[in-house]
């Protein structure tokens, strides 16, 4: 029988729920995503497979991705993704569940509009018990002034349950969709949710799904530019009391750098140019904000980066236990379904994470701060 305390309830404070008929019609190669759009999923899991083989010696590559993708969002609803990830976790588990609205990446129009893939996700909410905490996906190009996002953002804030609480629980924003969070027509939704309580979840690694606006000669260093932890230091002053999220602690590619590239861990100032900041890790950034003292509203969380445990597991373990800081600002968060090609689900992360860092550490970054982080 599982202990008392392994059944207890946690937060998972990323996960997504959006299909195929989310994402733009160019979003697959070929043609491929329209067809698949026909809802026949055994085509799905066969193409998913073949392209598995594309590069067999590799599990992080594009086209392993794209297989994840189709193997489990085609032919399927937001309801039977989210049925699933509650398998892996304890009864009474919440989740924040990210939507994307990825119509102005240059990739086509998507299937279903984001209005539709918010307005699901609400219905879901209400019939469920409470465990489905979804926030509003926000594009800013969507709208010709920042009164504009506040209005409609309002509109799904204002969507309550029965008991008075709120429907959707804060707002996701994706930079690397092709803009800036740093963007003035984001005050004003900024300072809402700074009076209302609402916290910001934002993508801050240099993978995930990226404009095709830019060239492909330029597109990563421009997509990096707009993703830069950095860009969140003149948010977080003037907005001191927004909760913001930076997601993926960095990412993957930049925990490598830690241990490959020494120098990246050598600090610059806070406020040093550009230049002289563009030679740190994104790692080393988000800890030094965090643990700066203008910035103690700003979290981040472990979603996808810890599914390399055997590299980045221990790591964490020592930062968290290193800085009381930190670790009352580091979230647990898996990234579902973006892992689900892992080699290993998401059961056994949560408790290989539990051994790893102990009862004490894992209570507060999958219980006690999550519940800090929205109120």
């Amino acid at each position: 029988m599982p202990s008392e305390d392994e059944q207890k309830p946690i937060v998972n404070c990323h996960i997504h729920t959006f299909t195929l008929d989310h994402v733009p019609q160019k979003f697959l190669p070929l043609g491929l995503t329209k067809v698949l759009q026909t809802k026949r999923r055994g085509l799905a899991k066969w193409l998913g497979k073949g392209l598995t083989w594309v590069n067999p010696f590799s599990d992080r590559d594009r086209f392993s991705r794209f297989a994840d993708f189709l193997l489990t969002s085609a032919g399927r609803t937001q309801q039977e993704i989210f049925q699933e990830v509650q398998c892996f976790y304890p009864t009474g588990s919440k989740f924040i569940v990210l939507p994307m609205d990825m119509a102005f990446m240059h990739a086509g129009e998507p299937k279903v509009a984001i209005g539709d893939q918010h307005n699901e996700l609400a219905n879901l909410a209400l019939q469920g018990d409470g465990a489905l905490l979804p926030f509003v996906a926000v594009d800013p190009r969507r709208y010709s002034s920042g009164q504009d996002i506040l209005e409609d953002a309002k509109v799904w804030f204002d969507q309550k349950h029965v008991s008075g609480e709120r429907i959707f629980r804060g707002v996701k924003l994706y930079p690397p969709q092709g803009y800036s969070c740093a963007d003035p027509i984001f005050h004003h939704l900024f300072d809402f949710c700074q009076s209302q309580k609402l916290p910001i979840m934002t993508h801050c690694s240099r993978g995930g799904v990226h404009t095709r606006e830019f060239p492909m000669r330029t597109r990563q260093v421009q997509v990096e530019a707009l993703t830069d932890p950095d860009v969140y230091r003149d948010v977080c002053r003037k907005f001191p009391q927004l909760k913001v999220c930076l997601a993926h602690f960095g990412g993957d590619d930049d925990w490598g750098k830690y241990f490959k590239e020494p120098e990246s861990r050598e600090k610059a100032g806070i406020d040093a140019t550009a230049s002289e900041r563009s030679k740190m890790n994104w790692l080393s950034k988000i800890i030094q904000m965090i643990e700066h003292d203008e910035f103690d509203n700003l979290y981040t969380d472990i979603s996808y980066t810890i599914f390399n445990v055997e590299d980045h597991l221990s790591t964490l373990s020592v930062f968290l236990r290193g800085s009381a800081k930190l670790r009352s600002r580091v979230l647990f968060g898996s990234d579902y379904y973006m892992t689900h090609k892992e080699k290993f689900d998401e059961r056994y992360l949560s408790m290989r994470l539990r051994h790893e860092l102990g009862e004490e550490i894992f209570d507060e970054i999958a219980r006690k701060n999550p519940h800090d982080f929205l109120n």
